[in-house]
């Protein structure tokens, strides 16, 4: 019989790839095959082959099968995320020196609120605390709005965190603006992870990144600070959004990438903060460049976070059950006040239903509230729709906040993301059969 999770993909006219979409080990076949096998017709089929479906999950003599299958993976997930927090985003100041158009945290408060040391380490203490007993490591980001705003803070957390011994990972990401050479020098001394945000060539990036209240140049200022961290030999990359102006010039685009010579990158999708149609064709050619873009210049050194995330999930045969940590419950967010939130697109939001930290003895005093439950339960695996789409192996969901913006609740499917991971896995797939098949890329078969 065949398997409930049983999937079929048209890699091209004469190439399909079948597979159990909880198990993810393809197969790849031609039309009237997968026909045959998706209508139970197996007579045809001798018996190593009916065996190597069996074995990828695609047919079964068991009638418990798939239930026991969405057991096992459920049961995985439990074991490896449930109420496990392993990264903590601390925003150091509600505050920002750029006023970027395509911001989705929304019109910045304007009393500036830093936050407070005690504040701080409160939360550090109780994340280390937290991961010592689930024997996880853990990361901290340190977000905005700005973070350098609040350099001091970020100074003496790492430092508190250094002298208790504490074993955790920092990360920031910063528009770079008050980046100098005393902070980077911190920054590499520490092993501060640096997630550097510019958007492209001057006019694209200065197109939608510009101060508050001056017409001078972001993209200058980056850019000297680009050759601050090279000359003092500080790792980071580039954090870039993909914004529909960057999508119209993408061969020039490129073209900097390759003058620049950075090829560590994060692409941002854009993320729309209010209800519109133009996400269908932003993302179907958003994804599109991402790829390709991956491709063009990988054997350079490209080596970009978001694609990976995908790759990592397929080739190392490992479900993804969460994209963002939000999604599953399995981050926090502590805003400027202390308070909490699990998303950190949401610290900027005046309605609170998590407590402060200080109100609070331990993380795990959070994971009975109805708030958390939301997060931890908003993932794919609870939801028919993803159940039966074929990407739910490398998905792990979307953007939880852009489901709201768009869809009109957290708990709903993000759609536009959606677009990238089924695009993402007909691809992967695509590559894998011409690997296996050792075929030119100009056959039918092209990617």
């Amino acid at each position: 019989m065949l398997s409930r999770f049983a999937k079929k993909i048209k890699l091209s006219n004469s190439v399909y790839s079948v597979f159990n979409s909880l198990i993810m080990l393809p197969i790849f076949t031609d039309k009237e095959q997968a026909e045959k096998i998706f209508s139970n017709d197996l007579d045809s089929f001798s018996k190593s082959e009916l065996d190597e479906l069996k074995k990828a999950g695609i047919i079964t003599d068991n009638d418990k099968f798939d239930t026991l299958l969405l057991e096992s993976v459920c049961e995985t997930r439990k074991e490896l995320l449930e109420n496990k927090i392993t990264i903590m985003y601390l925003i150091p100041t509600n505050t920002c020196n750029l006023m970027c158009k395509y911001c989705f945290i929304g019109k910045l408060n304007e009393k500036p609120c830093y936050m407070e040391y005690d504040t701080a380490i409160d939360a550090v203490d109780k994340f280390y605390e937290h991961l010592c007993s689930i024997g996880e490591k853990g990361t901290i980001f340190f977000y905005g709005a700005e973070p350098l705003l609040n350099f001091d803070l970020i100074k003496k957390v790492v430092l508190y965190s250094k002298e208790k011994g504490y074993d955790i990972e920092y990360v920031m990401v910063s528009n770079g603006i008050l980046l100098n050479a005393e902070i980077a020098n911190f920054i590499k001394e520490n092993s501060i992870s640096l997630g550097l945000s510019i958007d492209g060539p001057k006019n694209i990036n200065d197109s939608n990144r510009i101060f508050k209240g001056s017409k001078k140049s972001v993209y200058d200022v980056v850019l000297s600070k680009i050759k601050l961290l090279k000359s003092m030999d500080v790792d980071f990359n580039l954090s870039i959004t993909v914004a529909p102006v960057f999508l119209d010039n993408e061969e020039y685009f490129l073209r900097w990438i390759e003058d620049l010579g950075i090829y560590n990158i994060s692409y941002n999708l854009l993320h729309f903060t209010y209800k519109t149609d133009e996400w269908k064709s932003y993302y179907k050619k958003a994804v599109k460049f991402i790829y390709k873009s991956n491709n063009l210049l990988f054997n350079k050194g490209f080596n970009e976070d978001r694609v990976n995330r995908k790759y990592d999930a397929f080739y190392n045969r490992t479900f993804k059950f969460s994209d963002c940590a939000a999604i599953g419950g399995n981050q926090l967010t502590i805003c400027p006040n202390g308070d909490i939130e699990i998303c950190h697109g949401y610290w900027n939001r005046k309605e609170r239903k998590l407590p402060n930290i200080k109100d609070i003895d331990s993380f795990s005093d959070l994971f009975s509230l109805d708030e958390y439950k939301k997060w931890a339960t908003n993932i794919t695996l609870n939801k028919t729709k993803c159940l039966n789409c074929p990407a739910i192996y490398i998905c792990g969901g979307g953007c939880a906040m852009q489901s709201k913006d768009l869809f009109g609740d957290e708990r709903k499917i993000d759609k536009a993301f959606c677009i990238y991971t089924k695009f993402m896995l007909r691809n992967i797939l695509k590559e894998v059969y011409i690997e296996n098949n050792n075929i030119s890329e100009v056959t039918k078969i092209e990617v």
